[in-house]
């Protein structure tokens, strides 16, 4: 690689500002970007040089590591094939069957078919839109509505911001969506149960339905880890609950698996840890580790079978123009043979508890870091003013950048903020020297920025 003068990073700077809209845009966010030249494993390198572990595989999503040649051969193999092609009425091809069928065969058991999208945002809003309209199929047309949780995320098209439960995400785009509600902590509930890491109880969501009325609620909603609210993991017996409460009012459970399908948390799909199926799963991201953009949604075999025996008059009308392409599902395929091959799940979980016992070791007692939290290979924890207290740093404190730019600029680690919340996410070939590496950077980070 050639590094790239000061002028020309300028150049592209001014570019950048005067032409693209970011994801999550402020423009003041880019005026000395990162930007990016190529990547090896989990290591990225900007175009002046300096090299960065990727700790949160890009945006969750890059799976296998970066610079995979077998991908870039599987693409461009099919390229050479095809440009493209139809796949709606009448219309399939060889890569979008075998990757349904592989994908499926991987899932819960009770999955039984697919429908490929473009993005996870996607995939979120077609499982909504197959819950109303399994139920229209079953005759029961009042069950519209869709419960989804506080700090929860689920997307950035209208219906899929609605459902996220972090109201910045909403300012300045409302109305939401009608028919989407959240949980909430129900006046003088308490709850039997150990809450999650961030607060939640199953019994919330009960206390929903039961709000909105049984017959009204087509569909809940759920994570198995909150990721981009900031890594908030389930307490012990919570989704297990959560599955009784849907069957006991007749309610679609949808899987957000978006981050933590393929592996992420130690288990090909995060679910499988309690022993509890979903009624639909939402995929996207690991699906081809963000080499080509694609996920899914992937239905039981009820609602398969009720997609399969339509009456004439009840066509399917959900579509998008690059739903199962070729060359995505080409990649999509040999990806998912790596993930097997390199027994990448295996490593997910013997790296997340490196991980989570470094962190254990180098923060547990830090004055400033609370809420350690990890499952498999997502972890998070929280930067406080003071630990015994539990006192907050107040948000102008910024402390959750500051940190986060410290490890990037010194340490050579990138990763994500959220308000206080560190977050982490490393591509599933991490070793152990990369691991180690990420907690060293971070515990020097925090030490330096807060003085302690």
């Amino acid at each position: 690689m050639t590094t790239i003068d000061d002028a020309t990073y300028a150049q592209y700077v001014h570019e950048d500002l005067a032409h693209l809209i970011h994801p999550q845009y402020y423009a003041p966010d880019h005026q000395a970007p990162v930007i990016f030249d190529h990547g090896e494993g989990v290591w990225l390198t900007d175009v002046k040089g300096k090299r960065y572990i990727d700790a949160l595989s890009s945006l969750w999503n890059v799976a296998v590591g970066h610079g995979r040649g077998e991908l870039a051969d599987a693409a461009a193999e099919q390229i050479r094939k095809v440009a493209f092609t139809n796949n709606y009425v009448g219309f399939s091809n060889v890569p979008a069957i075998q990757l349904a069928t592989k994908t499926v065969s991987l899932a819960y058991d009770n999955m039984a078919a697919l429908f490929f999208t473009n993005s996870g945002s996607e995939s979120n809003e077609g499982a909504f839109k197959t819950a109303r309209f399994y139920w229209n199929l079953q005759g029961r047309p009042t069950k519209t509505k869709l419960i989804a949780r506080e700090r929860a995320y689920h997307g950035g098209t209208l219906a899929t911001m609605s459902m996220t439960g972090l109201p910045v995400f909403w300012k300045y785009f409302g109305p939401l969506v009608d028919g989407i509600v959240h949980t909430k902590k129900p006046d003088n509930l308490e709850c039997d149960c150990e809450p999650n890491t961030d607060g939640e109880c199953a019994h919330w969501l009960e206390a929903a339905i039961l709000r909105e009325g049984p017959d009204t609620v087509a569909a809940f909603i759920a994570e198995p880890v909150k990721g981009a609210g900031g890594v908030w993991t389930p307490a012990p017996g919570y989704f297990e609950r959560i599955r009784e409460i849907c069957d006991k009012y007749e309610v679609l459970f949808i899987a957000d698996e978006v981050i933590t399908g393929f592996g992420r948390t130690g288990y090909m799909f995060a679910l499988e840890r309690w022993n509890v199926q979903p009624d639909i799963l939402s995929i996207a991201k690991a699906i081809t580790s963000g080499y080509i953009p694609m996920g899914a949604f992937i239905v039981s075999h009820q609602i398969a079978d009720a997609l399969n025996n339509v009456p004439s008059d009840a066509r399917f009308m959900h579509a998008y123009t690059n739903s199962a392409h070729p060359t995505a599902s080409a990649v999509g395929l040999r990806n998912l043979r790596i993930i097997e091959e390199e027994r990448l799940v295996e490593n997910a979980a013997a790296m997340g508890e490196r991980l989570g016992d470094g962190f254990q070791q180098a923060l547990g007692k830090s004055a400033h870091v609370t809420n350690l939290r990890h499952l498999g290979l997502i972890a998070g924890l929280t930067l406080v003013k003071d630990a015994r207290t539990g006192e907050a740093y107040a948000p102008a404190d910024g402390i959750g950048g500051k940190v986060a730019k410290h490890m990037r600029e010194e340490g050579g680690v990138i990763t994500r903020f959220v308000g206080d919340n560190l977050v982490f996410a490393p591509p599933l070939v991490v070793n152990a020297f990369e691991i180690d590496h990420i907690v060293e950077a971070t515990a020097k980070a925090i030490s330096v920025v807060t003085g302690a």
